[in-house]
Order: C-alpha cells, then sequence, then structure tokens
C-alpha cells in the first residue's frame, strides 16, 4: 500500500472499502484469536490478485502481542508507526485491538484524504497531535460525504470505548457512508467526539 500510495495520492472509495473489508477480517480474526498487531500502516498491508480479484494482505506480526498477557519486552514503550498508531499507543500504554481498528480508520483517512491524519516536525510533536490533536475532516481536503467524516471520527476516536467494537462495523458503516448514508446513533455519536 505503501508504493501504491507514492504513485497515486489518494485511493477511491471502493477501493478503501475493499481494503477495509479484507484488512478488517483480517483484525478481527486476530482479535478472536487474542491477537494485536500493533503495527497496521501501509507498509504492512501487501496488495496482490487471486483470480483477477484484489487481494489485500497483512504483513509483519513480529510486533505483536498476545491481548491477555500485558508483560513484554515494550511494555511502557512506544510501539508502532506514529502517524498510524492510536492514542494509547502513542502514550506506551497496554493496547487490545481498538489499537488495530483505530490504525485501520487512519488508513483509510489517509487513503482517502491523501495525507496521513497526524504528522509533525519530529516524532514527539506527531505523538502529541495524534494524542492531542483532531485531524482535519476529510470531506474538507477531498471529495467524500460528510458521513465518511462521522465514520472516520468513531473508527479514529482518542478512547477505545468509542470506537467501533468490530473492524467489520467500521467497514460496513464506510460503505454506507459512501452513499451518503449513515444511521442516525452514529452520526450523533461522531458529532458528539
Amino acid at each position: 500500500l505503501a508504493h501504491l500510495l507514492r504513485s497515486r495520492r489518494r485511493l477511491g472509495h471502493k477501493e478503501v472499502l475493499a481494503l477495509a473489508e479484507q484488512v478488517g477480517s483480517v483484525i478481527d480474526a486476530a482479535s478472536e484469536r487474542g491477537i494485536v498487531h500493533r503495527d497496521i500502516k501501509p507498509q504492512n498491508l501487501f496488495r496482490t490478485a487471486v483470480d483477477d480479484e484484489v487481494v489485500w494482505k497483512v504483513l509483519d506480526f513480529g510486533a505483536s502481542k498476545l491481548a491477555e498477557h500485558s508483560g513484554t519486552l515494550t511494555q511502557g514503550r512506544v510501539v508502532g508507526t506514529p502517524a498510524y498508531m492510536s492514542p494509547q499507543q502513542a502514550k506506551g500504554q497496554d493496547v487490545d485491538s481498538a489499537a488495530d481498528r483505530y490504525c485501520l480508520a487512519a488508513i483509510a483517512y489517509r487513503c482517502l484524504a491523501g495525507r496521513p491524519p497526524f504528522s509533525g516536525k519530529d516524532l514527539p510533536t506527531t505523538l502529541f497531535n495524534v494524542v492531542y490533536g483532531t485531524p482535519p475532516q476529510p470531506s474538507i481536503v477531498c471529495d467524500v460525504t460528510p458521513e465518511v467524516d462521522y465514520v472516520l471520527a468513531i473508527g479514529m476516536a482518542k478512547e477505545p470505548q468509542s470506537r467501533f467494537t468490530t473492524a467489520k462495523q467500521f467497514a460496513d458503516a464506510l460503505e454506507a457512508a459512501g452513499k451518503g448514508k449513515i444511521e442516525p446513533q452514529l452520526e450523533h455519536h461522531a458529532k458528539a467526539l
């Protein structure tokens, strides 16, 4: 994905939706097995074709951990890629699959908006922005519906309990948002965030 985004600044909604569905299914499957990837980023997403159909694969589980085990060699240290990591990761806190779902939403943001949700002149600034900042609404910087703004706001919520509870829920909401539809309770939740 990183290579693709170097040649194309943005991806279309259908392409991002396919990515969200497929990568999301891997995140959900890993979560069901108690695995947290902790470094979902464009460099770890590989696009291939199977029978002329695009297939996204998740690579590099080297930074992953078992959700039930908080004791790791990296405990209390930042693990992941700053532009895509969750606020909990940026703070060096223990994380669960909600962090991986956050990463997926941040990647969807990058693919649609043509820029990462957070950046900075250096690592501390980027981490500060991840924890305390709010990215521009995608509908301001690219041609997406306001409903996409709502879905991404929930997907990248600062608190894990405010995010979608599965990556499938995120992908389903993103699909509906592309058509200008969203459940009223999701819109209300996003506006509150």
